[in-house]
């Protein structure tokens, strides 16, 4: 058993956007990618947790980027647990080029869930080692929870079978895709995303009728999304961008 993963990942021409930078929804599906194939090698994967009434959902993840990967780029991420803060389980995440440069940095927290209750479970049910990387940290800071300030809506939205994981939830990449489509072309000609933050609150199925709502605090972007039935916050999101024009000076 690997305490630390390391694999790597060519950026496809699906995987980008109109700049051919890496799309953050892509970026989050690498991570996922990474997460589930170590935990596999320990005994905690999908197929084995499922047998047991349980699931890895993930709950927190923040990342600060210098630079996205771009089309034809290959990079290497390197994953790995560091124990426990509270109920959640801490995955760090660290995105390397071919020379060895650090351009993404990523804390996630998981929680362990028990299918028939979604109640939060103690990692310690699944009576296995769990590799713990004690002291070892991409980042110094665990993610706290999100507060937002949202003044208006940015569109709305009918969740349908792309957006929908074999679990018939929607996968939490897409969600952000959702923020990140709350911008127009001219915002993104004129900025650079260098970071965000997500908090996943609550489960969304096909069928669903969704309001994302935005609000703006200097370089930060507010998003949350709503179920339009029960009014109820879905998910938290906050982008942290830099001026094209600041980084050209």
């Amino acid at each position: 058993m690997d305490s630390v993963w390391r694999e790597n990942f060519e950026v496809k021409s699906f995987n980008v956007d109109f700049q051919l930078n890496i799309k953050p929804s892509s970026l989050m599906q690498f991570f996922q990618e990474v997460a589930s194939n170590h935990a596999e090698t320990f005994g905690a994967g999908y197929n084995t947790l499922i047998e047991r009434d349980l699931f890895w959902a993930l709950s927190r993840l923040s990342a600060e980027i210098t630079r996205m990967p771009q089309w034809g780029e290959t990079i290497l991420i390197e994953t790995w647990p560091c124990g426990s803060e509270g109920l959640f389980f801490r995955r760090d995440f660290i995105v390397f080029d071919t020379n060895n440069q650090v351009l993404i940095r990523a804390v996630s927290g998981w929680l362990l869930l028990a299918t028939a209750t979604l109640r939060p479970q103690r990692p310690s049910i699944l009576g296995i080692a769990l590799p713990v990387n004690n002291g070892r940290k991409s980042m110094e800071t665990f993610p706290d929870r999100i507060t937002v300030q949202t003044d208006r809506m940015a569109f709305n939205k009918s969740v349908a079978y792309n957006e929908i994981d074999q679990n018939l939830h929607v996968n939490n990449t897409r969600y952000l895709d959702w923020a990140t489509d709350c911008f127009d072309l001219e915002h993104y000609q004129n900025n650079t995303l260098k970071g965000f933050s997500l908090e996943f609150l609550a489960e969304t199925h096909w069928g669903d009728e969704i309001e994302l709502r935005i609000g703006s605090r200097g370089v930060n972007s507010d998003i949350e999304a709503l179920d339009q039935t029960s009014e109820i916050t879905l998910f938290k999101a906050i982008l942290n961008w830099e001026s094209v024009l600041t980084l050209a000076t």
